[in-house]
Parts: structure tokens; C-alpha cells; sequence
């Protein structure tokens, strides 16, 4: 269990949730339910075991109204992005854009993985921590980089400016990237119905 008090208003978690699911098809895939749980609330959930709700930070577009009663929680900031039909780059700039001065870096999480756990979670902060936030820090499971991704306040710049459907990963220095050993949850995201139905064996 992380320090609640400690790490209060230090590491921002902005979770992604405005997409449109287009490669999921008609459904918003956000919504759709894995073992009696809608997809976001596998992670939300698991958030919410570990850090307390004023650290996290939602990003709302696509159908926002049904992803806010989904959570169903008043102690988590949402903020809308107008832009949400332009890609992911324009919903990671709305989260910083909200950030306060006294946040020293920034946990970017999509909110389509439901089977990322909370001993990653842990982990992954736990070295930025270490690293006395000034590193962009990765997972990385059997090889491959996956998500989340803590930047430093240096970076914050940097992800305002993204527009469209762009990350930041090719502005990235490589010697400030550490990637840290986790499990597979790290690189599953829900993409299509067979995604979906991983998932359930999963979990």
C-alpha cells in the first residue's frame, strides 16, 4: 500500500477516457462489462485502492456523461476534452493543462486496461519516487514497453503541446527513459471483442 498522505498532490494520475473506440466498433468499449464490472472500472477500482481519489485526474470525450455515471464518484476530478475526436495527444494536453504547480509528475494511464495491477502500480511509482522524480519511467514486460508512463515536470511542456493522435514517446530522451520489469497487464489494453474476452479469462 502506498503512503496516501505522502505522495498526496506529488504524482498526478491522469486516466485517458475520452476516446472514441473506434477499432472496438459501435460500443463504447469503456462501458462494456468484464465479469459484472464495466472495463474502466477495473481500473478506476484499482486506483482507488491505492491512492486517494484527489490524485487522480479523468479525461472525458466520447459519451462522457455515461463514463462520469460509470465512476460514480464526486471526490474525482474529470475535465472535459473538446477535442477529443482529434486523438489521444489532445486528451493527454487537456490533463496537463489542468495540473497545479505543486505537481512533480505525471502518471499517464489509458483507461482500457483492466488487467494492469496494482503491484505495477506500486512499482512503477516507487522507482520514479526513487529516482527523485527526474526520469520518464516505462514498463516493461518481456521486451515490450507498455503503459503506464510517469514524466517528470520537465516534460509537461512537452505534453501540451501534442495535438492529434500522437504520444510523446518520439520526444523522449533516451537517457532519460528507465523501464521497470512488470507483468502482462502492462501491454493489454482492450482494442477489439476478443480483447474483451482475454480479458474475462484473465481476470
Amino acid at each position: 500500500m502506498i503512503d496516501k498522505n505522502n505522495n498526496k498532490s506529488i504524482i498526478k494520475k491522469i486516466v485517458l477516457a475520452a476516446g472514441l473506440s473506434n477499432r472496438y466498433g459501435k460500443k463504447n468499449k469503456l462501458s462494456q462489462y468484464i465479469n459484472n464490472k464495466p472495463v474502466i472500472n477495473h481500473l478506476i477500482d484499482k486506483l482507488l485502492s491505492i491512492y486517494d481519489p484527489s490524485e487522480l485526474l479523468i479525461v472525458i470525450g466520447y459519451e462522457h456523461k455515461t463514463i462520469i455515471n460509470l465512476i460514480n464518484n464526486p471526490k474525482i476530478e474529470f475535465i472535459y476534452n473538446h477535442d477529443y475526436k482529434k486523438g489521444i495527444g489532445t486528451s493527454i494536453s487537456a490533463g496537463i493543462k489542468e495540473l497545479e504547480l505543486t505537481i512533480k509528475g505525471a502518471m499517464i494511464i489509458p483507461a482500457d486496461m483492466p488487467v494492469l495491477s496494482t503491484k505495477d502500480l506500486i512499482k512503477l511509482q516507487n522507482k520514479f519516487l526513487e529516482l527523485n522524480c527526474s526520469k520518464v519511467v516505462f514498463p516493461m514486460y518481456k521486451s515490450q514497453i507498455g503503459n503506464p508512463v510517469l514524466l517528470p515536470k520537465n516534460y509537461f511542456k512537452i505534453l501540451e503541446s501534442l495535438k492529434e493522435d500522437c504520444g510523446a514517446k518520439s520526444q523522449i530522451k533516451k537517457n532519460d527513459i528507465v523501464t521497470v520489469n512488470t507483468d502482462i497487464g502492462t501491454i493489454f489494453d482492450i482494442d477489439t471483442i476478443s480483447n474483451l474476452n482475454t480479458a474475462k479469462s484473465i481476470l
